[in-house]
């Protein structure tokens, strides 16, 4: 009995990574770097359960996919840093910080009070 694969599903993959890989490439790079970087806070968060650590991981790794290009982007019109050289660092450094947001949220309150306080007063 012959085997399954032939020569043409090759060829047929050969070309569709040819033409998509390019394209593929960038999105690949964030799946992996932010779930590599959501492993941080699964092995420092105590779970009940292996689906409540399967929670987590899931949820720091889309979070970390959906907002790395969103500031990658940023990056780039603030410090002119190409934005496909950030994807990685940016992915893995959103993922790493896991359920950390809160700090993050706060500091930005802190800031935004001390700027509007500022432009309250020279008025």
């Amino acid at each position: 009995m012959p085997e399954p694969s032939t020569s043409a599903g090759v060829s047929l993959t050969v070309i569709a990574v040819a033409l998509l890989g390019p394209m593929a490439g960038p999105y690949a790079l964030i799946a992996f770097a932010s779930l590599a970087g959501a492993m941080w806070p699964l092995s420092a968060t105590r779970t009940e359960s292996s689906r409540e650590g399967a929670w987590l991981l899931l949820r720091c790794t889309l979070t970390a996919t959906i907002l790395t290009v969103f500031l990658a982007s940023l990056l780039e019109r603030v410090w002119a840093i190409p934005a496909t050289e950030t994807l990685g660092p940016v992915a893995l450094l959103i993922g790493a910080l896991g359920n950390g947001w809160r700090p993050v949220f706060d500091s930005v309150g802190e800031v935004a009070k001390a700027v509007i306080g500022r432009a309250g007063g020279k008025q």
